[in-house]
């Protein structure tokens, strides 16, 4: 992969650096910004470009950092009790200025796990394993997207749930303290998404060949 970043006021992409690793551009997470770092989840040690997410093995699931201030980077552990690759691929978000990595188990629970230190793979903790049947869904196909929009100080957590081939869309509020659920439905009926918007650009691209 080659990393090029924008700055206010430059006239062109400045290339900051050469890693093998291939990125997981996903369509959902484009690569949160916390602690100086752009965060992807990326493919470590993987022989081609062209790959099948069912033949993706956990030990080559990582987090590629990008330190835009030090232009270094940097593999991030995933949490250690992450034991299983899920059927569609995770994806990652900025919750309380905190990396959090979230995604969908079995089809039954959605799971989010937030990192107390940037950086130490022992400080992830999992916030959320909530099933589907809890939140009202009780058909998970796979174009059903439950997405984390906000962690409140008190542990409440704000998600996006959008099941696109049906147009419904919900913001639910889910209590962890209580294990309460509580949502309100989207009007207009049209899909909504959330995203926090930095200042500066960064274009991941891989290697032409």
């Amino acid at each position: 992969m080659e990393g090029r970043v924008h700055c206010m006021g430059d006239s062109c992409w400045r290339k900051t650096l050469d890693c093998p690793t291939f990125p997981i551009l996903l369509r959902i997470s484009n690569g949160p910004f916390v602690n100086g770092s752009v965060n992807w989840l990326a493919l470590h040690n993987l022989n081609s470009d062209d790959y099948k997410w069912e033949n993706v093995t956990i030990q080559q699931l990582v987090v590629f950092s990008l330190d835009l201030r030090k232009e270094t980077c940097k593999y991030i552990l995933l949490p250690i009790g992450f034991g299983e690759l899920p059927e569609d691929e995770p994806a990652l978000a900025v919750l309380r200025g905190r990396l959090c990595l979230y995604y969908d188990h079995m089809r039954t629970h959605f799971v989010l796990w937030e990192m107390r230190e940037y950086g130490v793979q022992e400080s992830w903790t999992r916030l959320v394993n909530v099933s589907y049947v809890h939140l009202k869904f009780y058909d998970i196909a796979p174009n059903f997207l439950l997405l984390p929009v906000c962690l409140s100080e008190n542990g409440d957590v704000l998600l996006l749930a959008t099941k696109e081939k049906d147009l419904l869309n919900f913001v639910i509020m889910y209590n962890r303290r209580d294990d309460i659920v509580q949502f309100l439905r989207l009007p207009n009926n049209q899909i909504w998404a959330a995203d926090e918007h930095m200042r500066s650009l960064v274009l991941p691209r891989p290697h032409p060949h």
